[in-house]
């Protein structure tokens, strides 16, 4: 098995393409298309649910890990080089696919844990979130995709014009998703769908309080430091 790399806009995340389907029609579900579906962990613990993502969070410096159809993206923290962890990135991948073990575990396949894709039309959507979704579905994903990202429609405010979604694989801590936002999504939305005025960016619920943590933590550390000078 040859497998390639691709670079992403995040330095900290790079694409890997083993050449064999990554998420396939086995892993599919009624959400999305297999060809446009992700599958993304952002903890050790989410990865216990994916025997490939609990190899990979053993690696030193992983910090995400988002599945596509043809490729894994691999999110590190900056403090490791690529050229460390790519050896061991690439035997957990080969190793993986040549055992013929499934990508996601069956009995967790459907349990929630993992953070899939989901920019689908249902009956409940109003004709402007359904617009949104096809535009999203159609000429956003795709494109973010061959950089090894992902998004999903979380909500449209019909008061105040609002669309907002939440970033996934390498776009998240890019820095420039903010122009790929503002000047691509934002810019596409508004000039086909007046309804809209301005996209915007939420974070996971659990992403959130993890920071809240880290800060508090740090200011912790950091009373500490100036107590003992």
């Amino acid at each position: 098995m040859f497998i390639q790399t691709a670079a992403t806009p995040n330095a900290d995340a790079l694409q890997f393409i083993p050449g064999v389907p990554v998420l396939g029609s086995s892993n599919s579900d009624s959400g999305a298309s297999s060809s446009m579906r992700t599958v993304e962990y952002n903890s050790p613990r989410e990865g216990l649910k994916s025997p490939l993502a609990t190899r990979l969070f053993a690696i030193e410096g992983v910090k995400g890990i988002m599945y596509g159809s043809d490729f894994v993206t691999v999110r590190k923290d900056s403090d490791h080089p690529w050229q460390l962890m790519k050896p061991d990135i690439y035997a957990a991948i080969m190793d993986h696919f040549s055992s013929g073990r499934s990508l996601i575990r069956e009995d967790t396949e459907s349990d929630g844990t993992a953070k899939s894709s989901a920019a689908g039309v249902t009956e409940e959507d109003s004709e402007i979130v359904s617009e949104i979704k096809e535009l999203l579905e159609s000429r956003v994903r795709p494109s973010i995709q061959e950089d090894g990202g992902d998004l999903d429609f979380v909500s449209f405010d019909e008061a105040t014009g609002v669309v907002k979604i939440r970033l996934r694989g390498a776009c998240r801590g890019c820095s420039s998703s903010t122009v790929t936002l503002k000047h691509g999504v934002e810019g596409m939305l508004t000039y086909y769908i007046p309804e809209v005025t301005s996209v915007e960016s939420v974070d996971d619920e659990l992403e959130v309080q993890a920071n809240k943590e880290f800060n508090k933590l740090e200011a912790q550390l950091v009373g500490k430091t100036s107590a003992s000078s």
